[in-house]
């Protein structure tokens, strides 16, 4: 990972653990902007996923829907992705398709980040997934 967008990355978290979320966003945009101009799409996925949850929280579902898709996209592009930023992406991803009342979209996201989280042993990912499900099983 480039030194300047780790640093970037690192104000972001830190900022949205402050509860500084427009701060956070104006980070993770640049840290985004850098890993594109650099071609670094770990990076840029990384910095996507969290823009896609930062937007969520403040109610842009479009913005949310977008950045999270293009998170997917760039994970999946990825020779052997690793389990965990996969299904945190999908997870993302879901929630943006769910916040834009497109729930049937989210289903098959949300099952296959279930069973990431699983597989990883991650209870609070598989709990989260399941409390998405339920409701539309058919």
């Amino acid at each position: 990972m480039s030194a300047a967008i780790e640093v970037l990355l690192a104000q972001a978290r830190a900022l949205r653990t402050a509860g500084q979320a427009d701060a956070a966003t104006t980070s993770y945009r640049d840290a985004a902007a850098l890993a594109r101009a650099t071609n670094a799409p770990l990076e840029l996925a990384h910095a996507l996923r969290h823009l896609s949850d930062l937007a969520r929280e403040a109610g842009r579902c479009d913005e949310a829907l977008a950045t999270g898709s293009e998170a997917l996209t760039l994970y999946r592009s990825q020779a052997a992705p690793l389990p965990l930023d996969l299904a945190n992406a999908l997870r993302v991803t879901a929630l943006a398709l769910d916040l834009n009342d497109e729930q049937d979209a989210a289903v098959p996201l949300w099952r296959e980040a279930r069973g990431l989280y699983a597989g990883l042993g991650i209870a609070a990912g598989v709990g989260e997934c399941e409390q998405y499900l339920p409701r539309r099983a058919n």
